[in-house]
């Protein structure tokens, strides 16, 4: 250790420095694929799929004349994952259908600030009229609507004065 107190300050930076220089280029070259199989898989290629015994005295075996019991290896070089069917297996039962995502939901009633009671589903009769609105009849055919059949078997703003099933029409 003395010889490094009689060095300068930037020799001793330099021999500081000369290991971290070495470990980046020997991981370098091992993510360029110079080092062996680590090189290989880090880019993503396959493995080979002789053993290390058969590579070293040049034996292995032809893939034409290979026994049908060991699995043949795809385009890749990689045996194919086997999928089993979960659905074959005894005493599991297919899973019920779900809802379909486009089909209506039901909205609480009143949340769209609608009462829905009234004529079709696309109709919006407000769930609360303006403050100070006597007539709401007169209300409703000022801004365009016609008479309302009531389909929702409540008349909740009593529209239908004479019961016959139709809001705002006449006699009401």
């Amino acid at each position: 250790m003395t010889w490094v107190r009689g060095r300068s300050r930037r020799e001793r930076i330099g021999l500081a420095a000369a290991p971290v220089v070495l470990v980046v280029a020997v991981v370098g070259v091992l993510l360029a694929g110079g080092g062996g199989d680590a090189g290989r898989w880090l880019a993503g290629s396959p493995t080979d799929t002789q053993s290390d015994e058969a590579v070293e005295t040049g034996g292995g075996e032809n893939p034409d004349t290979a026994p049908e019991s060991e699995p043949r290896t795809g385009p890749t070089g990689v045996v194919p994952p086997y999928v089993h069917s979960f659905a074959e297996q005894p005493g599991t039962k297919p899973r019920a259908p779900e809802a379909s995502p486009t089909a209506g939901v039901d909205v609480a009633e009143g949340t769209d600030g609608c009462d829905h009671a009234y004529g079709d589903r696309n109709v919006c009769v407000p769930w609360e009229f303006p403050a100070g609105v006597g007539d709401r009849c007169g209300w409703l055919r000022e801004r365009g609507f016609e008479p309302l059949k009531i389909t929702g078997g409540r008349d909740r703003h009593g529209l239908d004065r004479n019961g016959d099933g139709t809001a705002c029409g006449s006699g009401d």
